[in-house]
């Protein structure tokens, strides 16, 4: 019986072992990171600074407050690698246009909720953007990219608390 076993196994592990390479996913391109990266950095930045003006909640403004006072500093890290890469950033004009339609989402009573669900959205992409290029860039990518993570992972706790104190109705 063991013996029976040896020529499936062996066929099953060439069959995975040719497979791989075609399994394998590709690297992350940086350009494309970078690129989705800054484009969420804006959005982001837009929908917490109409959060400013238009929450009537203390604990919304206050992380709309924190995203603002900490994007500059990812904008900024973002930049400069970008620059290592030789990788030209959108135009910020395009990425305000680009974000317009996800902020006007966000009209209406319901704001703090809507506002809440649409950040964890948001993270939780930002979040799986990070990941992969942690996982699958090449290794500037990856240290860039990890040495980013535990922020994003705390902006998305941060923001699922919001939805607890504000579901939507």
């Amino acid at each position: 019986m063991f013996h029976s076993l040896i020529p499936r196994s062996l066929g099953l592990c060439l069959l995975l072992g040719l497979a791989g390479p075609v399994l394998a996913n590709p690297g992350l391109d940086p350009q494309s990171f970078i690129e989705q990266a800054v484009a969420a950095k804006v959005a982001d930045s837009e929908s917490a600074q109409l959060a400013l003006r238009e929450s009537q909640s203390a604990d919304v403004k206050s992380f709309a407050q924190q995203v603002i006072d900490h994007h500059p500093r990812e904008n900024a890290d973002l930049q400069a690698f970008a620059r290592t890469r030789q990788v030209e950033l959108p135009a910020d004009e395009d990425l305000r246009a680009q974000a317009k339609p996800e902020v006007r989402e966000l009209a209406g009573e319901n704001f703090d909720a809507l506002y809440a669900e649409q950040q964890v959205k948001r993270y939780e992409s930002s979040l799986a953007l990070y990941t992969q290029a942690a996982e699958q860039g090449d290794q500037e990518l990856q240290a860039f990219a990890r040495a980013k993570l535990p922020v994003l992972k705390h902006h998305l706790q941060m923001a699922r608390m919001l939805t607890r104190a504000h579901p939507l109705s």
